[in-house]
């Protein structure tokens, strides 16, 4: 399809939710096809602790993927299916992405329509980083209680609805429901939802091969509209019938153990998932930059996280200074996340380290010639992203953390109802007392005050070997950005990605970067790749010369399993990373078995 088709289709063909049962029994005959969709990729059964993925003076250690607490993230800005709605993508190129791809397992697109469908451009960017993506079931208030009496007229009609949102996720490759019922249903009625709640759980989990249903901290066994903010007797009988449960944020250290022991004897301890709402709204820690505080007491008890509205970063905190404040918000939170592996078995490993947006949408570097000379947004041409958060932005000075007084009882997955101001933001003592403050982070790379809604960071110097990296928007290879590698400390490395790359014949590497910034002739680009902690420097095998200010350097390695990649710099400067491909050596360098005076070990 043309580019000028493409936009003019972008503005017909949409991801659109159901807001009626009526609308979605008419849709399900004719639902709109859309272009093709990734699948999930696939992930190994191993992960590593995000605490000590930037320490590139240590070996990682691998822990079993199935012994390790989960990341949920569920996306909630302004109501959804903004400029994310459109299939072909728009030019809003400030719109919110989401790139931490690697500590997260699963991802809710969240609204407040009864059956939201995830778009198109969220579930092919979570596929590609091997992230399953889940639709919501929302119901609320007294139109919720009528909706579930419908369904409720018979096993016939509870099946209908369940089955109808089978349909959906197997028509649009996505991979479960987040079930969150608002209303009271009558106590009467219970076992049928419990019926539903199982029937769905069950019968997709046969449809869609991975698929998963979670249960909402919302109504209970009583058919009362009461958030427990633990797992209990009252909400049980849920958890025991589908995949997990995506607990309230009002909870305490005691809720919390108590929640952990009832799920201990049925080894369901991961399935609990604990809400973390990152506007804060009672919240332990209170939220925004001090979300570490909550998600460090959820892992004390070794239980799952749901983050509930990351989004926070760029919907409060505006899209000026988004890349900055999205990537101190994750380097908070990496160290209590685990980093699963996608696999590549006999694929191609390719990535240009495009967001998604861009201010204009570059292809082989040029951005008159070969593409289209304006700003873009695109969910589905974001290319694999770094395993690792932005290094040196823990934050060095947080403030002391008292556990908040909740003024006003609040729901988790309700940010956008309409309730007066006080009720809507401020639901805690500790908020209302942030509203005057200023403050002041310090990190090992910048310094960075918060006034109200605006955020300011300025670069720091205080240690001059430090090592690091930032996303790019001035240029690009392919796509709308690359990567700026800045070495301070050639001794070290920069460890971009951890997934695992198999090749029966052996694996080439190729890079493509620019060097504007560092001496051409007496810096060297090498390459950092080993399998299982067995690190190699590589040189380059030889250079091509692309349109400037590009160059490719090609790698040969004597790997034929590759789990880590990284670069090294060879003296102090800037590099800017256009792309990385990793893949089958090609048959002329398979008999190359002359690389000893390419490859060194690593020396940390």
């Amino acid at each position: 399809m043309s580019s000028k088709a493409e936009n003019e289709t972008s503005r017909v063909l949409t991801s659109k939710p159901f807001k009626t049962l009526e609308e979605l029994y008419a849709g399900l005959s004719n639902l709109p096809p859309w272009p093709e969709i990734r699948d999930v990729r696939k992930s190994a059964d191993y992960v590593y602790s995000g605490k000590d993925i930037n320490d590139v003076t240590k070996l990682l250690v691998k822990w079993n993927r199935n012994k390790k607490p989960r990341t949920l993230v569920c996306h909630d800005m302004k109501g959804g299916y903004l400029d994310d709605r459109f299939i072909f993508g728009s030019d809003a190129h400030d719109s919110y992405v989401f790139y931490h791809w690697s500590g997260v397992d699963s991802f809710v697109y969240f609204s407040h329509y009864l059956v939201t469908i995830p778009p198109y451009g969220w579930i092919n960017a979570a596929h590609t980083h091997g992230v399953k993506v889940l639709g919501t079931v929302i119901t609320e208030w007294t139109d919720g209680e009528r909706i579930w009496k419908e369904i409720f007229r018979s096993e016939a009609e509870i099946k209908r609805f369940a089955d109808a949102l089978i349909t959906l996720a197997k028509f649009y490759k996505f991979d479960g429901w987040l079930i969150n019922v608002e209303n009271k249903i009558d106590e009467d009625d219970i076992d049928k939802l419990i019926f539903f709640v199982k029937y769905l759980t069950n019968t997709i989990h046969t449809a869609l091969e991975g698929s998963e249903v979670i249960w909402y901290d919302s109504v209970t066994v009583k058919g009362e509209l009461k958030w427990q903010n633990e797992l209990n007797d009252l909400n049980k009988c849920f958890f025991e019938v589908c995949d997990g449960i995506f607990l309230n944020y009002n909870w305490t250290d005691t809720g919390l153990a108590s929640s952990r022991n009832q799920a201990i004897a049925g080894n369901r301890v991961r399935d609990i998932y604990v809400g973390l709402d990152v506007w804060g709204r009672g919240c332990p820690g209170g939220g925004g930059f001090q979300s570490e505080y909550a998600l460090r007491k959820i892992r004390e008890h070794h239980l799952s996280v749901a983050i509930f509205a990351p989004g926070w970063t760029h919907e409060y905190l505006g899209p000026k200074t988004f890349i900055d404040t999205e990537n101190l918000f994750w380097a908070q939170l990496f160290p209590y996340l685990y980093i699963h592996v996608p696999l590549y078995d006999n694929e191609t490993f390719r990535t240009s380290l495009c967001l998604g947006v861009g201010l204009m949408n570059y292809r082989l570097g040029q951005s008159a010639k070969y593409s289209e000379d304006k700003p873009f947004f695109n969910l589905s041409v974001q290319s694999p992203q770094v395993s690792t958060p932005s290094p040196h932005l823990e934050i060095l000075n947080q403030p002391e953390i008292t556990e908040p007084k909740v003024v006003t009882e609040s729901n988790l997955l309700n940010k956008n109802e309409t309730e007066s101001a006080s009720e809507q933001v401020l639901t805690t003592e500790s908020d209302l007392k942030k509203v005057v403050e200023d403050i002041v982070y310090d990190t090992k790379s910048s310094f960075v005050k918060v006034h109200g809604q605006s955020i300011a960071f300025t670069s720091t110097t205080l240690n001059s070997e430090l090592n690091y990296f930032k996303y790019c928007r001035s240029c690009s290879f392919n796509g709308g950005g690359c990567l700026e590698i800045i070495t301070s400390n050639p001794r070290l490395f920069h460890r971009l990605f951890l997934i695992q790359v198999t090749s029966s014949h052996g694996i080439q590497v190729s890079i493509v970067y620019s060097m504007e910034n560092c001496a051409q002739d007496q810096c060297e680009l090498m390459l950092v790749a080993g399998d299982d902690g067995n690190l190699k420097l590589i040189s380059k095998y030889q250079t091509e010369e692309l349109d400037y200010p590009w160059k490719k350097n090609l790698y040969i390695t004597n790997f034929e399993r590759i789990t880590e990649i990284g670069v090294a710099a060879s003296k102090e400067g800037r590099i800017t990373l256009g792309e990385i491909v990793v893949q089958d050596k090609q048959p002329g360098y398979r008999d190359n078995q002359d690389l000893g005076t390419l490859i060194s070990d690593v020396n940390y």
